[in-house]
C-alpha cells in the first residue's frame, strides 16, 4: 500500500515506508509470534536490517537534495559528510556488525 503514494512524493513514500519497519520491528519484538527464541531474534535482526537500508536511503536522498540545489558544501555544512561513499561505507559496516551480532547472539 505504500506504492499507492503517487511517485512524485517519493521521499514522503519512503519517510511512510521507514515507519512502517519501525513500527513492524517493535510489535515483532514485543508480540514474539515464533516459537523458538532463535526464530524471533533472526525476525528482529532481519527487520532491524531493513529498517538500517531504508535510513541509508532517506539520508542519501537528503544529501543529494541539498546537493542539487545549493552544491557540495552546503550538503557537507548540514549533514556532516561530502560525499556519499562515506555514508555507504558506513552504513555497510553497520549493517554487517548488526547481523553478526544477532546470528551470534540466536
Amino acid at each position: 500500500f505504500v506504492l499507492l503514494i503517487p511517485e512524485k512524493h517519493a521521499f514522503g513514500r519512503l519517510m511512510v515506508a521507514t515507519v512502517i519497519c519501525c513500527f513492524y520491528s517493535v510489535v515483532l519484538a514485543v508480540v514474539r509470534p515464533y516459537k523458538r527464541v532463535e526464530d524471533d531474534c533472526l525476525a528482529v535482526a532481519t527487520s532491524f536490517v531493513l529498517l538500517l537500508f531504508f535510513l541509508t536511503t532517506n539520508w542519501t536522498t537528503i544529501f543529494l537534495g541539498v546537493k542539487e540545489r545549493s552544491g557540495i558544501d552546503d550538503a557537507d555544512a548540514v549533514l556532516g559528510f561530502g560525499k556519499l561513499d562515506g555514508v555507504v561505507n558506513w552504513m555497510l559496516i553497520l549493517v554487517a556488525f548488526a547481523l553478526l551480532i544477532f546470528l551470534i547472539g540466536a
